[in-house]
C-alpha cells in the first residue's frame, strides 16, 4: 500500500496565513478613522481582533488534536453534539463559508486588476478558479507546492509594503495622531463596529483545522500552524496600519477604502497605483487557493457519514475528493453572475439565518 503524502507545520501555517490575509487589512483603516483617531486606538482594535482570533486558534488546535480527522466545524459539531447539527453547519460552510469567499476574492481581484484594462478580465478570473481547482485535484503534494508558492508571493508583497515603512520617512501632517483621547475613542459605538469588521479581516485562523488528517504529527504541528500563523498575521496587520497612517494624511484616508494605494502613492508617485493595485489583486490567488483546498474537506467528511441527506455512510478511500472540488469551484463560478445571485440570494441568506 502506498503511503499517502502529508504536509508539515510550515505548509499548514502558510495555509492559515493565506486564508487570513485578503483585502480587509488593505481597506478597513479609512472607515475606522471616521470614529477612531488616536493611533493607539487603531492598534488596540487590531490587537483585540487578533486576540479573539487567537482564542479561536487555541480552541480549534485542542479540538483538532483530539479528533485527528479532517472536516473542521462539521466534524467537531457532529462529534460533540449531533450529526444533524454538523450537517447543517456543513452546507452553510459549503455555500457561505467557502464558495462565496472564493467568488468575492475573484471579484476583488477583477477590480484591482481593472487599471490594466484587460479584455474579458472576468473570464480570466473564472479560468483561474478552474486552474486552481485542477491543481488541488492532482495530489496533496501538488496542493502544498502550489499553496506555498502563491503564499510566498503574498508574503513578499506584504514585506514590500512593510519595507516602505522602514525605508521612507513619514510625510508631513500624517495621520498618526496621539492627541485625541484613547478613552473617548474606545467609548464610541464606532469602536465596537470597527472591531466587528476587524474580526472579519482575521477570518481564516482555523484553516488548518479542516485538513488535520493530512498533517504529519497533528498533535504538535496543528497547534504550531494555527497559533503561530495567527500571531504572525496579527503582527503584520498592526504594522501595516502604522505604515498606512505614516504615509497619508487623515483627510486622505478618512472614509476611503483603498488606503494602501493612497498611502503608497504619496511616496512612490501616481505611477505606482496600478502596480500596488495589481499586487493586492494577485495576492488573492493564495486566498482563493486556500479556500478551494480546505472547503471540499467538509463535503468529503460529510460524505463518509451521510451523503446529501441520505442516511448511510460512504467510505471514500481516495486521497482527493475530485467531486467536492468540482462542486466548490462550480458554486464559486455561480457567484460571478449577478443576475443569478440576486435571483437565488435567499439560499445563502437562509443558511446564515
Amino acid at each position: 500500500m502506498t503511503k499517502l503524502h502529508k504536509i508539515g507545520w510550515k505548509t499548514a501555517l502558510m495555509l492559515v496565513v493565506s486564508n487570513m490575509i485578503g483585502t480587509g487589512v488593505f481597506t478597513s483603516l479609512g472607515y475606522q478613522l471616521m470614529d477612531v483617531r488616536n493611533v493607539w486606538s487603531i492598534v488596540l482594535l487590531w490587537v483585540l481582533g487578533g486576540l479573539l482570533a487567537l482564542i479561536g486558534a487555541f480552541t480549534f488546535a485542542e479540538l483538532g488534536t483530539y479528533f485527528k480527522q479532517s472536516g473542521g466545524d462539521y466534524l467537531f459539531i457532529s462529534k460533540a453534539f449531533h450529526p444533524f447539527w454538523g450537517y447543517l453547519s456543513a452546507w452553510t460552510s459549503l455555500i457561505v463559508g467557502f464558495s462565496a469567499p472564493v467568488a468575492i476574492a475573484g471579484l476583488a481581484m477583477e477590480a484591482y486588476l481593472s487599471p490594466f484594462q484587460i479584455p474579458n478580465l472576468r473570464a480570466y478570473v473564472v479560468l483561474s478558479i478552474i486552474v486552481i481547482s485542477f491543481f488541488h485535484t492532482i495530489s496533496l503534494k501538488h496542493s502544498s507546492i502550489f499553496q506555498s508558492a502563491t503564499t510566498l508571493f503574498k508574503v513578499l508583497f506584504v514585506a514590500f509594503l512593510l519595507g516602505l515603512g522602514v525605508w521612507y520617512s513619514p510625510i508631513a501632517f500624517n495621520a498618526i495622531d496621539t492627541n485625541h483621547s484613547i478613552f473617548d475613542d474606545i467609548s464610541k459605538t464606532g469602536f465596537a463596529v470597527s472591531l466587528l469588521y476587524v474580526t472579519y479581516a482575521y477570518t481564516g485562523w482555523n484553516a488548518a483545522a479542516y485538513i488535520v488528517g493530512e498533517i504529519r504529527n497533528p498533535e504538535k504541528n496543528l497547534p504550531k500552524a494555527l497559533i503561530l500563523g495567527t500571531l504572525a498575521v496579527m503582527m503584520v496587520y498592526v504594522l501595516l496600519q502604522l505604515v498606512f497612517l505614516k504615509f497619508a494624511t487623515y483627510d486622505q484616508l478618512n472614509g476611503q477604502a483603498e488606503v494602501a494605494i493612497l498611502s503608497v502613492q504619496n511616496i512612490l508617485g501616481k505611477e505606482s497605483i496600478p502596480w500596488v493595485s495589481a499586487g493586492i489583486g494577485l495576492q488573492l490567488v493564495a486566498t482563493m487557493s486556500s479556500y478551494i483546498w480546505i472547503g471540499p474537506r467538509v463535503v468529503h467528511a460529510m460524505a463518509n457519514i451521510i451523503v446529501f441527506g441520505v442516511g448511510f455512510g460512504l467510505s471514500i478511500p481516495t486521497e482527493f475528493p475530485f467531486g467536492p472540488f468540482g462542486c466548490s469551484a462550480a458554486s464559486s463560478w455561480f457567484y460571478f453572475f449577478p443576475e443569478l445571485c440576486n435571483r437565488y440570494y435567499f439560499i445563502p441568506r437562509f443558511c446564515c439565518s
